[in-house]
């Protein structure tokens, strides 16, 4: 893994508002983007609402998945105005990056921050176990603890959901936390929490390897990294901020708040109301959200197969994504406020150029269905902040 982290191309380009990419009359999205790819670097980048162009990061495979190498070893600092291309190489630059966004947002002012990327390779999640995510995450945040100790010093606690994942994760990642002579810790959630549950958790936990103490090591803390949270878990998370975190710091580091969101209301999850009083108050710092889409069509291939992402790096703006076949995520559109999922699937559509349902058209009804939009999309006047969309 090279020492310094690599980068897209960082050229700007300019497209239109319209941003149909592909006519309608070519439905071969490859040979489409073998026969534009090259012109996407060669253009003037407007600054409208909506502007840039197509392209994966190298999420799925980890390296670079085509492409001559010098062509991603250049790196650059974060831009105002967003990327024109995002092509990581590895899970390292894509922490890196996060790293520089949650800095960039923390000197902003901005002390509740959301990370949210893919931990492992796409391509390989169906040998996947959930000790493998759980693993991941916990070893992508000590990682990004290290790098934003190494910047400005801070000494970062890790929070994982309860006591016995916290002994787990613990020996596995004790010889990374000795080496950082206290400035990166563990602990969990309900860690010195009193009460009927806490003294099971005393009782019954495994004490062998574990810190003294967690929730002094919390109290001594300039900065949370929390990970591998539940939506039940969500309310202990409210409740570690008002009792150790105060004013300081919190990441929530991929928990993949918007699936979690969806379990709010439901018979035995927290209610709605916690997206309005507490989650709506993070901001998405680094977000990447992947999404795949297909439209059947009527001529050959009869199946169009097309994918993005929802993308935003601090303090750059929202961007929709369209993954080329090389592995690329190029801007097709931007915005300052967050786009709803069904928006990035229409933009996504529109820069294919398959958009050709006419509006209002029973078709159209039956591939949008009656609403494309979540309720927590919807509901902007019940949010007690809009940091969240911001």
């Amino acid at each position: 893994m090279q020492s310094q982290p690599c980068l897209c191309d960082q050229t700007k380009t300019t497209l239109p508002r319209t941003h149909a990419l592909l006519p309608t009359s070519r439905l071969n999205s490859r040979r489409f983007a073998k026969q534009h790819q090259p012109r996407l670097s060669s253009r003037n980048r407007s600054h409208t609402g909506a502007r840039c162009t197509s392209a994966q990061p190298g999420i799925g495979a980890g390296t670079s998945s085509s492409g001559p190498q010098q062509e991603v070893n250049r790196r650059g600092p974060i831009v105002s105005d967003g990327r024109d291309v995002y092509w990581p190489q590895s899970f390292k630059e894509i922490t890196e990056d996060a790293v520089k966004a949650v800095i960039a947002a923390i000197e902003k002012g901005h002390n509740r921050l959301e990370v949210e990327f893919p931990p492992l390779p796409t391509s390989d999640t169906n040998s996947r176990t959930s000790d493998d995510y759980i693993d991941a995450n916990v070893r992508l945040g000590l990682s990004a603890a290290g790098m934003i100790n190494a910047i400005n010093g801070k000494r970062i606690h890790l929070l994982v959901p309860d006591r016995a994942e916290y002994v787990r994760s613990y020996k596995m990642f004790k010889p990374s936390l000795d080496l950082s002579d206290g400035m990166l810790t563990m602990g969990y959630l309900t860690e010195g929490r009193k009460g009927f549950m806490g003294g099971l958790s005393k009782l019954f936990g495994n004490n062998e390897n574990a810190v003294a103490s967690p929730g002094e090591a919390a109290a001594k803390a300039d900065m949370y990294i929390c990970v591998n949270a539940s939506t039940v878990e969500l309310v202990d998370i409210e409740k570690y901020v008002a009792e150790y975190v105060g004013d300081k710091p919190i990441v929530l580091w991929n928990l993949e708040l918007d699936t979690l969101r969806a379990d709010l209301g439901l018979l035995g999850f927290p209610k709605k109301d916690l997206q309005y009083r507490f989650l709506s108050s993070f901001l998405p710092a680094f977000y990447i959200r992947q999404r795949e889409y297909s439209k059947s069509v009527a001529v050959a291939p009869y199946i169009m197969n097309y994918a993005g992402a929802l993308f935003r790096e601090f303090p750059g703006p929202w961007q929709v994504m369209l993954r080329q076949d090389n592995g690329r995520y190029v801007c097709v559109a931007e915005d300052k406020q967050r786009h709803p999922l069904g928006v990035v699937k229409q933009t996504l559509m529109q820069a294919m150029g398959l958009d050709t349902d006419k509006k209002g058209s029973p078709m159209a009804f039956f591939r949008t269905g009656y609403r494309t939009t979540t309720w927590w999309e919807d509901a902007s006047e019940l949010d007690k902040f809009d940091t969240w969309r911001s």
